[in-house]
């Protein structure tokens, strides 16, 4: 991917924000890679980007970079104090029939990910997610996930926790591609893999501007890939 490809949501002298594509590194990791990073692709851009989240390579969505140290500073402010509200949008599995949050406390696991504790656990961390249905269909449900603390896979684990993992989740719930045909028996695609990754898209973010003077709100459009899972499981749904 090149630089000139990147979809720019917003930008002035103080902020980038970047529509993430799902496959990329928020910044650079630890394996030695030919593709680059999402912060590397932005320096291209502006070259006082500094990162001040992450999204997980699969994860689509808002990504916002502060442009100079002292819009760094008031960004992660705004993050560390929990001003920062964010907005998923997830294709879970099953049918969650009602909004629910899940403060279940999670615990960094050693491969990089996370696992569900309970409180008084060694090196236990709060989380707090609240979950609300936006569709639902026979075997899945779109739903809207508010994330009020910011932990490494905190909505992965959650859905898993509630029983309600993402329809595709190699390190939480099932590990396979989805064909259109498992979300739409008469799909004419058939055997087509319509998707490939989680499907987590961070949908919108809205953040106090690092001058001090109003809030950004971001958004970010359904991933094409998302937008075909949800076409198949309406004409289902229509079906029945």
């Amino acid at each position: 991917m090149n630089p000139s490809e990147l979809r720019v949501l917003f930008r002035d002298e103080q902020v980038i924000a970047i529509d993430k594509p799902a496959g990329l590194l928020s910044v650079p990791g630890r394996a030695v890679t030919d593709v680059p990073a999402i912060s590397q692709l932005v320096r291209a851009l502006a070259p006082e980007a500094l990162p001040v989240h992450r999204l997980d390579r699969d994860t689509s969505g808002v990504l916002i970079f502060a442009i100079g140290r002292a819009a760094h500073r008031a960004l992660n402010s705004s993050f560390e104090t929990r001003r920062a509200e964010k907005r998923y949008l997830a294709l879970c599995s099953g049918n969650l029939t009602a909004r629910m949050r899940c403060e279940v406390p999670l615990i960094p696991a050693r491969n990089g990910g996370m696992h569900a504790g309970k409180p008084g656990d060694r090196g236990v961390l709060s989380a707090n997610t609240e979950f609300l249905p936006l569709e639902r269909f026979e075997q899945a449900t779109l739903i809207e996930a508010l994330p009020r603390t910011g932990r490494t896979h905190q909505i992965r684990v959650h859905l898993q926790a509630i029983g309600h993992a993402l329809l595709l989740d190699p390190r939480y719930g099932n590990p396979d591609p989805i064909a259109a045909r498992q979300l739409n028996q008469l799909a004419v695609e058939g055997n087509e893999l319509v998707l490939t990754r989680t499907p987590l898209h961070a949908s919108a973010l809205r953040v106090p501007h690092p001058s001090g003077k109003g809030y950004l709100q971001l958004e970010s459009p359904t991933p094409p890939d998302l937008a075909k899972c949800l076409d198949l499981l309406r004409a289902q749904r229509r079906r029945s």
